[in-house]
């Protein structure tokens, strides 16, 4: 969906209050200390996120459906990541068993018409010790532009940005669907964050902070494998 609008998005979302100022910070925060692990970043974009991990001492690989993201990310990461076109819903086939000590999958869940198989594979690729943090629109937020029930579960065909032309096509789903779908993956929420906005964000967009301190955009997760039953 991103590669009509790639290079637009990526120059967007590189300072952007909701990414730079609010998803980044949530999802990286979660991730916590990722010095020496080996990080597999699904749905990499334009190397935002895998850019910051390799700075903070991460070993990264990773993917996007995007030919031209992928070209980006790997040229903001100066071909120290290992990054790959690759559609997360296909079987992440080329990834062993075992292998990632993390996955980070940042605003890209809701996309995807079978989230379980997905985060299966995301269990699979995981070592036991490891974990999943991902971030996806809260569903507060899309009851609250898109109407009708809340516990409505359907793919929305809409812009990302109400000032923009990027066609998009994501779920609109409620928070126990979302849940269920995580325990049917294998996994338990270790943390659960509805994020605040960078103090800076105030400074720099306050209309955009004054609406992130009443209500939240995005909603962001640090999963776990579940021990056998």
């Amino acid at each position: 969906m991103y590669e009509s609008f790639a290079h637009e998005y990526a120059d967007h979302a590189e300072d952007s209050s909701y990414n730079a100022l609010y998803d980044r910070p949530a999802v990286l925060g979660l991730a916590g200390d990722v010095a020496g692990l080996a990080v597999f970043d699904a749905a990499c974009g334009p190397g935002l996120y895998a850019r910051e991990l390799l700075e903070r001492g991460a070993r990264v690989t990773g993917c996007d459906a995007s030919p031209t993201f992928v070209r980006m990310a790997d040229d903001r990461c100066g071909g120290r990541a290992d990054l790959r076109v690759h559609d997360l819903s296909e079987p992440l086939d080329w990834v062993p068993d075992g292998t990632a000590d993390l996955v980070v999958c940042a605003l890209a869940l809701h996309y995807i018409d079978d989230r379980v198989a997905l985060l299966r594979e995301f269990r699979r690729i995981l070592r036991p010790s490891g974990a999943v943090v991902l971030s996806t629109e809260h569903p507060t937020t899309g009851w609250l532009r898109l109407g009708g029930s809340y516990f409505t579960e359907e793919p929305v065909e809409e812009s990302l940005s109400p000032e923009r032309e990027w066609p998009i096509r994501a779920w609109r789903r409620p928070l126990t669907a979302i849940c269920a779908e995580f325990r049917s993956a294998g996994f338990l929420i270790d943390e659960l964050l509805e994020p605040r906005p960078l103090p800076e964000m105030a400074e720099r967009f306050p209309d955009d902070h004054a609406k992130l301190e009443e209500l939240p955009a995005f909603i962001a997760f640090r999963l776990v494998p579940a021990p056998p039953r």
